[in-house]
């Protein structure tokens, strides 16, 4: 009898969007995670896989990497806890947050979710045009 195709249990980092409806998301497990600094993270920039999308036509041409609401999943090695970063936009959708939560197998209570507080990096145009600074301390 042919077992069945393991399941990724391992969690993940990684980078990820929301295009309208469309979970974007590219990771890499745990394992193969690059240090920065105290923190574990997935190895391709935002830059770098929505460039190599556009090439493929996966993603708009027209459309700049920083347009859409985007997040990223990093590890911290000190405290042992996952940080899941994103925008407003994805942050207010509970399901989409949990789709990526699933998606990576990140674990509920070592994942802190939120915003990356008052560097601002994951704020799509819309969020910008509305706020000035984010004071979330996170």
């Amino acid at each position: 009898m042919p077992s069945e195709p393991k399941v990724q249990t391992q969690p993940m980092v990684g980078i990820f969007w929301l295009l309208g409806r469309l979970l974007i998301l590219d990771a890499s497990p745990l394992s193969e995670a690059e240090p920065y600094g105290d923190c574990l993270g997935h190895r391709k920039s935002h830059y770098n896989y929505w460039t190599a999308q556009q090439r493929l036509g996966t993603v708009p041409c027209d459309m700049e990497y920083e347009e859409s609401p985007r997040g990223r999943v990093i590890f911290n090695t000190k405290t042992k806890r996952f940080a899941l970063y994103a925008d407003r936009c994805i942050l207010e959708q509970n399901l989409v947050v949990n789709q990526i939560m699933r998606a990576m197998s990140l674990p509920a209570s070592q994942t802190k979710v939120g915003t990356d507080g008052h560097f601002g990096h994951y704020k799509c145009f819309k969020c910008l045009e509305t706020s000035g600074t984010c004071e979330d301390d996170f």
